[in-house]
């Protein structure tokens, strides 16, 4: 089957994986939900019993399509570790984070990978400061870019990227930027829509508060 290239999927990353071919992509990019009762206001149950078994069965199809999956763990990582166990750690650094996260984390979350890779000669701190973000729309958890450029810059022969859980996009807007293939997918259309926006600002330059207001691209995209 030919995979959804450069699309943003409304679904179950678990049904919309299942028919894709083993190894197909180069990078699974991901933030999963933390499963400590955050509200996505999208009907998503944050406070599962069954964790580690629902986090099985997506993760498993990661690890089927793609060489090399790198998620955000949080606080999940110890449950991720029962499913397998990973290879390398990477710090996220938010310089100057207020508050505190749900999980507890505030200005560091650990970033775990599996598979193929090496952090051998790189930096094991991606520096990504939370900063409020006008494009992201309602979601309660939206990830800074950078959040997402500095782990795919450490892997540039990654051409094709996907996020199972896109959220608001950040993975495909920086997937997008860096000239990379990507596939987004997410259960919520309001959060599918949020990212398309996204993307279509790369392209345009118009952003997606203005893009709302109808404001079109000065050049259109056929003539740039």
């Amino acid at each position: 089957m030919s995979l959804p290239i450069n699309q943003i999927i409304v679904g179950d990353c678990l049904e919309v994986m299942k028919d894709w071919p083993d190894n197909c992509v180069d990078l699974v990019l991901t933030d999963p939900p933390y499963n400590v009762g955050v509200d996505y206001g999208n009907g998503y149950d944050d406070n599962k019993d069954n964790f580690v078994e629902w986090a099985t069965g997506w993760f498993t199809e990661c690890r089927r399509v793609s060489a090399t999956v790198l998620i955000t763990g949080q606080a999940r990582l110890p449950d991720y570790a029962l499913i397998e166990r990973w290879k390398w750690l990477l710090t996220w650094w938010k310089p100057a984070a207020m508050g505190r996260s749900p999980v507890g984390f505030c200005e560091w979350e650990p970033i775990a990978m599996w598979g193929k890779g090496s952090s051998a000669g790189q930096p094991d701190v991606i520096r990504a400061p939370i900063i409020p973000q006008k494009d992201t729309g309602s979601h309660p958890c939206p990830k800074p870019l950078y959040w997402a450029l500095g782990q795919l810059k450490r892997f540039p022969k990654a051409n094709v990227v996907v996020d199972p859980f896109c959220g608001s996009g950040t993975t495909c807007v920086a997937a997008k930027m860096l000239g990379r293939r990507y596939i987004g997918i997410d259960i919520s259309e309001e959060y599918c829509e949020i990212t398309r926006q996204r993307l279509e600002a790369v392209d345009t330059g118009v952003p997606v508060k203005e893009q709302r207001k109808g404001q079109q691209a000065l050049f259109p995209k056929d003539n740039q």
